[in-house]
């Protein structure tokens, strides 16, 4: 076996293997920098940084899946924090995920990335597009990705479902009546829909949104619960509402901004990507511009504004899981709504916070060799995910 010295000179000119380049990168990203140990000379070690850091960038486009066009973790990020925090972080070629946990240092040796050993669990595939369609007289048809149809509302409505897609289409021969329509997505589930006015609307899983099969009057609204990002179709002489529990509600006439507003969360949020929107709780108004977050603390119902991670917030709808000093408790409780298992905490919640991006197409059991390497200890029981200790 090559030592890693020889390694790395191989990997900088270019001449390593797809396997001895795959265990160069996770050992740089493993590898204390500041420890002292006698695996390179001290005075040597900024300058095989260097090496080793511009032959990764050189050659990063390999940390990425053969059918993916997610861009792989940027490792700056990584550097800029390591001098306080280790890494625990495997990048897999065939998923290319990563995770990080803000813990005391943790070494990982490079021959147990290299052995580590898939979890011995069923194999949990993610959420795919599939939901349920209430139509105005209660009938109920189940939605999914494998075939298209067209449906027609009693009051004229027609409905074009296409692959992961619902199209509502306001005709003007309308009977005059309005109906409701209900779109919900169940958990590892996520669906998109266009509405009469031509906004869209990407539903999030476990989730639901109810709408009219056509807008009439002076204002347009919806009701939502759950998750969903808006791009809302521009008409100044008819805002758009989007409303939920707890005398919630965001006015719009054109804007593309995401809403999480799931009842089990300790808040919820609604982040500005362009134009503008007003958020009211009860007696309290926001405005927000791009880049902004208006946040409803459930406990005491306060509403602030704050500066939001765009990129962050809107993951979920770009195909990814993506966290920043988030909590064990919040970062299991997305797996559980997109992988759909449950989450038990068997010895009390543990603190710590992560930080890191999975894809959502990743299957389950990579997302816990992850949280298995950066230290957590959990059980798999069915669809069970027990959480032992950290």
């Amino acid at each position: 076996m090559l030592m890693i010295e020889e390694l790395i000179i191989k990997y900088n000119s270019g001449q390593c293997s797809a396997d001895e380049k795959k265990l160069v990168e996770q050992w740089y990203q493993s590898f204390e920098w500041n420890d002292k140990s006698n695996l390179f000379n001290e005075n040597n070690i900024e300058h095989i940084k260097e090496e080793v850091w511009l032959a990764i960038q050189k050659n990063k486009i390999t940390l990425a899946s053969e059918n993916s066009t997610v861009i792989p973790p940027q490792i700056h990020s990584l550097l800029r924090w390591w001098h306080f925090a280790s890494a625990a972080a495997v990048i897999t070629a065939i998923a290319a995920i990563s995770f990080w946990q803000y813990t005391p240092s943790k070494k990982i040796a490079v021959a147990k990335l290299i052995k580590t050993k898939q979890l011995q669990i069923k194999a949990i595939e993610p959420g795919t597009s599939k939901a349920q369609l209430v139509l105005g007289d209660g009938s109920v048809i189940s939605l999914d990705s494998s075939r298209n149809l067209q449906l027609r509302e009693e009051d004229g409505t027609k409905i074009d479902k296409q692959s992961g897609k619902l199209i509502y289409k306001d005709v003007a021969d309308g009977n005059g009546k309005i109906l409701f329509n209900t779109l919900s997505t169940p958990r590892g589930g996520e669906f998109q829909l266009v509405l009469p006015d031509g906004s869209k609307v990407w539903l999030n899983a476990a989730s639901s949104i109810k709408f009219p099969t056509r807008f009439e009057g002076k204002e347009r609204t919806v009701f939502l619960h759950g998750e969903a990002y808006f791009e809302v179709a521009k008409n100044k002489q008819m805002p758009f509402y989007v409303k939920l529990d707890n005398d919630f509600a965001v006015e719009v006439t054109g804007t593309h901004f995401n809403i999480m507003g799931y009842n089990d969360e300790s808040e919820i949020r609604t982040t500005l990507e362009e134009g503008s929107v007003k958020v009211t709780h009860k007696n309290n108004t926001v405005l927000l511009s791009p880049s902004k977050q208006a946040i409803m603390k459930r406990a005491n119902e306060s509403l602030i504004v704050s500066d939001a991670d765009v990129s962050q917030e809107l993951a979920w709808k770009n195909g990814m899981i993506e966290f920043d000093g988030q909590s064990l408790p919040y970062i299991l409780r997305q797996l559980s709504r997109w992988y759909d298992v449950n989450i038990e905490f068997a010895n009390g919640i543990p603190k710590g916070t992560y930080k890191g991006a999975i894809r959502r197409q990743a299957p389950l059991t990579d997302v816990l060799e992850i949280l298995k390497l950066a230290g957590v200890k959990f059980k798999m029981e069915d669809k069970n995910l027990i959480v032992t200790g950290v």
